[in-house]
C-alpha cells in the first residue's frame, strides 16, 4: 500500500469520528494563518492602524509592498474586515469628500481598538502552521516524472531567491538608526532568513533528485520506475 493511499484512507476514517475539543482546535490551526484562532487579519489591521491612520487602499498597498513578508490579503478582504472592526467600535472612519470621486474613508483605532490590540500583543504567539502544496506533491514523489519534479523545484528556488533579493533591498533602504524601525527590521531579517533557508533547501533537493535520476530514462518516466529498474539490475533479475 502506497503512503499516499494510506494517508487518504486515514483522512477519510478520521472524518467519521466526532472531533473532541483538542482535535477541533488543531483542525482550525492547520487551516493556515487566516483560520488560526491565534491570528487573523483583524489583528494585522489593528497593528497597522496603531502606527498611523490609513485608508483601506493604503493598507492594501502596504501589505502588497513594504509589508508583503508579513501577511497576504486581498483588498476585498481588507475592506470587509475594516467594516466589521468599525461595527464593533474598535476603529472609526472619517469620510473626506473628494471632487469628482467617491469619498475617502480614513480609519483610526478607538481606545477599545488599542485595548484589543494590547490584549492580543500580550498573548503567546500561536503554533507555527504549515500549508505547502509543493511538499505534499513531493510526498508522492514516486508518482511524478523526474523532469516535472526538477522544474517545480527550480521554480520554487527562483521564487525564494527573488524574495530574498527583495528583502535585502528593503533592509538596505531601512532606517537602521531609528529605534522605531527596530521591529520592522527584525521582521525583514526573519523573512530573509526563511527565504534563504528555503532557497538552500530547494538547491539540496534538486541535487538529490538529479542524483536519483542519473542514467538513461524515457521522457516523463516517474522516479519510482527508474528506482525499480535499478533495483532489478542490482538483483540480477
Amino acid at each position: 500500500v502506497s503512503p499516499c493511499y494510506q494517508a487518504s484512507v486515514d483522512m477519510v476514517r478520521s472524518l467519521d469520528q466526532p472531533p473532541g475539543e483538542s482535535q477541533r482546535k488543531q483542525f482550525f490551526i492547520r487551516q493556515g494563518r487566516q483560520g488560526s484562532p491565534h491570528m487573523s487579519l483583524r489583528f494585522v489591521l489593528l497593528a497597522l492602524l496603531s502606527k498611523e491612520p490609513n485608508t483601506g487602499y493604503g493598507i492594501g498597498r502596504l501589505l502588497h509592498g513594504q509589508l508583503n513578508h508579513l501577511w497576504d490579503a486581498r483588498l476585498q478582504q481588507i475592506y470587509s474586515e475594516l467594516a466589521k472592526l468599525e461595527a464593533q467600535e474598535l476603529m472609526e472612519a472619517e469620510s473626506i469628500d473628494l471632487p469628482n470621486r467617491p469619498a475617502k474613508k480614513i480609519y483610526s483605532l478607538t481606545p477599545a481598538g488599542y485595548q484589543a490590540l494590547d490584549r492580543w500583543l500580550g498573548q503567546p504567539p500561536g503554533p507555527v502552521s504549515s500549508k505547502n502544496d509543493l511538499l505534499v506533491k513531493l510526498y508522492c514523489l514516486e508518482r511524478l516524472p523526474n523532469d516535472v519534479v526538477i522544474r517545480r523545484l527550480e521554480e520554487r528556488r527562483d521564487e525564494y531567491e527573488g524574495l530574498a533579493r527583495d528583502l535585502r533591498d528593503k533592509l538596505t533602504k531601512a532606517r537602521r538608526t531609528d529605534p522605531a524601525e527596530l521591529g520592522y527590521l527584525l521582521t525583514l531579517e526573519a523573512a530573509l532568513s526563511d527565504a534563504e533557508g528555503q532557497a538552500s533547501w530547494c538547491a539540496r533537493a534538486l541535487s538529490s533528485v538529479h542524483e536519483e535520476g542519473e542514467g538513461p530514462s524515457r521522457p516523463g518516466e516517474p522516479l519510482l520506475g527508474r528506482r525499480r529498474q535499478t533495483t532489478l539490475r542490482a538483483a540480477g533479475a
